[in-house]
């Protein structure tokens, strides 16, 4: 048995340096799931690592996470020492604890119990004076323990450490522990250290507030139900509520009476403007928990309209392309039709019936430039509520469109270097921004001479050629039906652009095309007479037509 032994042993010590080091691997891995199941466990996150510490919704580790409240704990970024008030059981001590914890934890290496973003400081060193640690062996009172801590702490204090100091200057007679604290707090502020300290001492809360460097800060006090919530409120000081507590704690209201007659009035006073201040804040705190949800429901509802509107003027582009589309397609089958009537026309008509054949023809096209001029016009208008308005052509008494009311309205005046415009629609007269509205058409008076030109939709061809048509047509080499058609299209084309002279150009020849033209002309419903022209312009190759 002891051969057994020794021979393990001996097996162990040759590899002694290997399992040592695979003890210290096992060790650093068993640390780390140690404190992933710690952070689970707390709900725990990774704090930022700041020069100053502003944690949010922090956690005490130890209580319950059922009942434990979160509190919000800044320090270090504007003043460097926060001085906590308020009733007892309150969680002054609490509160001042929690950052102790989390601060040994943060540089521990662990994630601390606050929400996502915290920000916490590296210290040095973490003092506390928390706690009675009176003896009497060591012949130590309250105040005698409390004190010999605090001198001990000013000596070893340095900038970059935490001081926790609860109830300070606490345990002898309230003025003059009241001054010796306002001295530890001036000399922990000149060294610029972070501090927290509790204390009931009114002169205290008004030292404080006048002093740069120091913040007030309270635990929160229901008066209503005279309950502490254990919130940390850092801006206000905290009254005591010694009296509230009392009769919560069942001291007879006659005690309570005459307690407060013994209290000097100037103490009353402050006490009873802490809590109205506190019950105005509380007040204040659930009306702005109320205007944000309010505001978040219009947004809300506003998102809401947005989406609807944008769904909204999607269908109603949708209906427009289909509808001009549809209208597209109709004048398309129209102007087909119309053609085989025409062809067949001319295949019925000898040359005896030449008279009711043109008419019969010219009825016929007419037909077909009313449905292209109905339809061009609908397509221009609507097109042109997409374009933006050329400031250098707008003129008073243009069509525009305001996308923001979804309304067409007339142009009054143009205003501000034409940055706004004066318009109306209907009855109303409103000033809009130009870069609000589209350009749908100019007015009647100048549709003639700078007409709505859309120059990829060939329905808009008669449009066009209203600003662009020429004073003479040249037919020579067409056949009579052919240069027929052509010379109708050619004086009704001249005729809405205001001419009222053209001139046919037909050659001279065997006089079979100037015969067959002469013909038309004499039964064409907008010629008044015809004649050929001068000798300048073509003599007997040409004829000139004076339109009605």
């Amino acid at each position: 048995m002891a051969r057994i032994l020794r021979v393990l042993c001996e097996s162990v010590q040759k590899n002694s340096s290997e399992l040592l080091n695979n003890v210290e691997i096992l060790a650093d891995y068993d640390l780390v799931f140690a404190k992933a199941k710690l952070a689970r466990q707390l709900d725990a996150t990774e704090p930022i690592i700041s020069k100053y510490t502003n944690l949010h919704a922090a956690r005490h580790p130890l209580i319950n996470p059922k009942i434990v409240v979160p509190i919000d704990i800044e320090i270090g970024n504007g003043f460097t020492i926060l001085l906590v008030t308020g009733p007892n059981t309150g969680g002054k001590t609490v509160s001042m604890k929690t950052l102790g914890i989390l601060s040994i934890m943060a540089q521990c290496g662990l994630y601390i119990p606050a929400a996502y973003g915290s920000e916490i400081a590296i210290y040095t060193n973490i003092f506390a004076d928390i706690g009675d640690e009176q003896s009497i062996e060591q012949s130590l009172s309250t105040f005698s323990a409390h004190m010999t801590k605090i001198v001990d702490i000013l000596k070893k204090v340095q900038p970059t450490d935490l001081v926790l100091i609860d109830e300070i200057g606490a345990g002898t007679d309230p003025d003059e522990g009241a001054a010796l604290a306002m001295a530890i707090l001036g000399r922990l502020l000149k060294i610029k250290c972070a501090t927290i300290a509790t204390t009931h001492y009114s002169e205290l809360k008004t030292f404080a507030y006048s002093t740069a460097g120091i913040e007030n800060a309270c635990v929160e006090f229901n008066a209503d139900t005279l309950l502490p919530t254990y919130k940390l409120l850092i801006g206000i000081p905290g009254a005591s509520n010694a009296f509230a507590i009392s009769k919560r704690l069942g001291l007879h209201m006659s005690l309570i009476r005459k307690a407060k007659k013994f209290l000097k009035q100037d103490h009353a006073n402050f006490e009873q403007v802490l809590t109205e201040l506190e019950t105005k804040r509380a007040i204040y705190e659930k009306r702005n928990e109320e205007i944000q949800k309010s505001q978040a429901a219009i947004a809300k509802k506003e998102k809401e309209i947005s989406a609807l509107k944008e769904e909204i003027a999607k269908s109603k582009n949708d209906i427009l392309k289909k509808a001009k589309e549809k209208a597209a397609e109709m004048v398309k089958e129209t102007r087909k039709e119309s053609e085989e009537i025409i062809s067949a026309l001319k295949e019925q008509f000898d040359d005896s019936g030449v008279k009711k054949r043109q008419q019969t023809i010219q009825n016929a096209r007419d037909k077909i430039r009313n449905a292209e001029m109905a339809t061009a016009e609908n397509i221009v208008a609507n097109d042109s509520i997409g374009k933006r308005i050329n400031q250098k052509n707008l003129q008073i008494g243009d069509t525009i469109y305001i996308k923001p009311l979804d309304q067409k309205a007339t142009v009054l005046s143009i205003e501000k270097g034409g940055n706004e415009l004066l318009v109306s629609a209907g009855a109303l007269k409103m000033t809009v921004k130009t870069a609000d509205c589209r350009f749908v058409s100019h007015n009647a008076e100048e549709i003639q001479t700078a007409p709505i030109v859309n120059e990829n939709r060939g329905t808009t061809g008669i449009l066009r050629r209203v600003s662009t048509v020429s004073r003479e047509i040249d037919i020579r080499g067409m056949m009579v039906d052919e240069a027929e058609q052509v010379c109708a299209k050619f004086i009704d084309d001249a005729q809405l652009a205001g001419l009222k002279q053209v001139l046919i150009i037909h050659g001279k020849g065997t006089g079979a095309l100037r015969q067959g033209v002469h013909e038309f002309l004499k039964h064409y419903h907008s010629v008044e007479k015809f004649t050929l022209a001068d000798i300048d312009e073509g003599g007997a190759g040409a004829t000139l037509v004076i339109l009605r």
